[in-house]
């Protein structure tokens, strides 16, 4: 095929594409007034307390709708909750490496872990990073239409993409639980995150429900 040719092909190939999305734009998912403050307080033995992100973060992450929460367990054990939605991003929050960072935590491992949810279950990644001597463990995943909940940000951004032309809406959220790293070592913090997760998770799909 002659350059003049392909160059007329693409171009109309693009027209379509924009005169498709014009004709048919992207639906919003209606979450309503501080939909994600709606997420169960309680969580099994847990009890959670709302937080605020910092006016920079704010800025920074540009989100629609943003949860953060502190929870404490009976036993006295603290795990912080997040999630950060945007509607109709193909992006959204970034890897959670680069926030922790830029804020002076050094990461020292990685990697992945599975967490049931009900009967089914996902791959969440984990990050284990420290400063000033304190350790933390971070438990996270992404979350999109279809009920798709994945440590692979390449799946959750081509899911995103197959969404959009399938069913018109596209949305996205970062979700992460932390916890401190204490006596019982990493194994018992990714653990205990683990659990919180496993607590959390079937609360999550509920938030993202279409309006008919």
């Amino acid at each position: 095929m002659r350059t003049p040719v392909r160059v007329a092909l693409v171009l109309v190939l693009l027209a379509a594409a924009a005169l498709y999305v014009y004709l048919n734009p992207p639906r919003r998912l209606e979450l309503g007034p501080e939909a994600l403050a709606a997420f169960p307080v309680e969580l099994g033995t847990w009890r959670g307390e709302d937080q605020e992100f910092s006016e920079v973060v704010t800025e920074e992450l540009d989100a629609d709708d943003t949860l953060a929460r502190r929870y404490v367990s009976e036993s006295g054990e603290s795990a912080w909750f997040i999630i950060i939605f945007h509607q109709n991003e193909r992006y959204g929050a970034h890897e959670p490496v680069v926030c922790y960072r830029a804020q002076g935590w050094g990461v020292v491992d990685q990697g992945l872990t599975t967490v049931a949810r009900g009967e089914d279950q996902f791959d969440a990644n984990w990050l284990l990073v420290e400063a000033g001597g304190q350790k933390r463990v971070a438990l996270y995943w992404w979350y999109t239409a279809g009920d798709l909940a994945t440590a692979d940000r390449d799946k959750f951004l081509a899911r995103m993409a197959t969404s959009g032309v399938t069913s018109n809406v596209t949305f996205g959220a970062f979700i992460r639980v932390s916890t401190r790293v204490g006596e019982g070592g990493f194994d018992a913090a990714l653990a205990r995150a683990r659990g919180f997760a496993e607590e959390a998770a079937p609360h999550v799909p509920g938030l993202f429900e279409e309006d008919e």
